[in-house]
């Protein structure tokens, strides 16, 4: 047994979980409920949870890509330069590839939320902000879904 890659593949696995079952939660449960009950209930839940909810996500998402690339640096026949190039190469190509796309509409959807709530504080324009709520939205969805089909293209890795 290699003590140093089941210790790697720990800090990967693990805050992937986190990263991606937290977005799924927000993206598809969370966020669109608190959407539904209006913004008087909306905007203070959020603002709450995002100085707990951000942090934590995102330093597990940024964990687990930087994990994910030392595990690819140090695991035994497999390298970069098998990278699209091999049938794990694809895979763990896709999954990075999907990964980094994922943490970036994540830091998108929290950019907007963040931007639009000081544009629009205060503010009755309505169309703006359901313009705004919209594109987090899309955003966050598309956070979740490639956070997910990068766990499904790593998992696959080991069978391609």
């Amino acid at each position: 047994m290699d003590t140093e890659l089941v210790i790697m593949r720990v800090l990967h696995i693990v805050p992937g979980m986190v990263w991606v079952g937290s977005a799924v939660f927000l993206a598809f449960i969370l966020n669109p409920r608190l959407r539904a009950l209006g913004p008087d209930v909306e905007k203070p839940v959020t603002a709450s949870l995002n100085r707990v909810w951000s942090p934590v996500v995102h330093g597990s998402a940024i964990t687990t890509i930087a994990v994910g690339f030392m595990l690819v640096s140090r695991t035994p026949g497999r390298g970069f330069g098998q990278l699209f190039d091999t049938g794990w190469g694809w895979a763990i190509g896709l999954g990075t590839v999907a990964a980094l796309a994922a943490l970036l509409f994540g830091g998108f959807a929290g950019f907007i939320q963040a931007r639009g709530r000081r544009l629009h504080e205060g503010s009755s324009d309505l169309a703006a902000t359901a313009s705004l709520d919209l594109q987090v939205a899309v955003y966050e969805k598309l956070h979740a879904l490639l956070a997910i089909v990068a766990v499904g293209a790593m998992a696959a890795a080991r069978w391609v």
